[in-house]
């Protein structure tokens, strides 16, 4: 990467990190990935109502196996309960949805290394740190919990992270929600301490 010495905050963040693995990466991104819901978790209760009136639609969607309920609880780090009354809603046009669950926050992650988590979402992912949706605000009593981006090929994406000796927190798993149908899904964690989940399903 060139750094630009004018600015001083490339200086400090932007250059050649030797404790950053994600630079060293080879022919970066590993993937292409798209953000397709961002997971918040809080006991805010006016979230919801909060964001209907910024425009997003609420999804009426029929409850979960329960197994898949589980099984999202361990992929974003949450007790299944909280999983389980999971409320999805939808942004007009490409912009993407935000899932919202009403659960105690879990403890904050020590900040990582803002370059270091540049670098992460840059190589492995091949998109910008993410952002909350600009209308999307949250108080104290909420937080991201995570980001999930969708993949095209969630195993040949595991073999790319294996090669790069890039941790887990789920393995691959199968599973079928009211959400997004018959799915494959896997999470990691960013340096920043977000849940970063990986899904790969058939319906765009």
């Amino acid at each position: 990467m060139d750094c630009d010495v004018t600015r001083a905050v490339q200086i400090v963040a932007g250059c050649s990190n030797a404790n950053d693995p994600y630079a060293k990466l080879a022919n970066p991104p590993l993937v292409e990935a798209r953000l397709h819901t961002v997971t918040i978790v809080g006991d805010d209760a006016k979230l919801p109502a909060d964001l209907q009136d910024a425009g997003y639609q609420p999804m009426n969607l029929a409850p979960n196996y329960p197994a898949a309920d589980q099984v999202q609880g361990v992929l974003w780090g949450v007790p299944a309960a909280v999983a389980k009354e999971a409320r999805v809603f939808t942004a007009h046009g490409k912009g993407p949805g935000v899932r919202y669950l009403d659960g105690p926050l879990p403890a904050a992650a020590p900040p990582g290394d803002a370059g270091v988590n540049r670098s992460f979402f840059r190589n492995v992912l091949g998109t910008d740190v993410p952002q909350l949706p600009e209308k999307v605000v949250l108080t104290e009593h909420a937080r991201v919990q995570a980001w999930t981006y969708q993949v095209p090929n969630l195993v040949e994406m595991r073999r790319k992270l294996r090669a790069a000796a890039i941790p887990l927190v789920t393995e691959p798993v199968a599973i079928t929600t009211s959400y997004l149908g018959d799915q494959k899904s896997m999470s990691l964690r960013a340096p920043d301490g977000a849940i970063v989940e990986l899904v790969e399903f058939a319906a765009q």
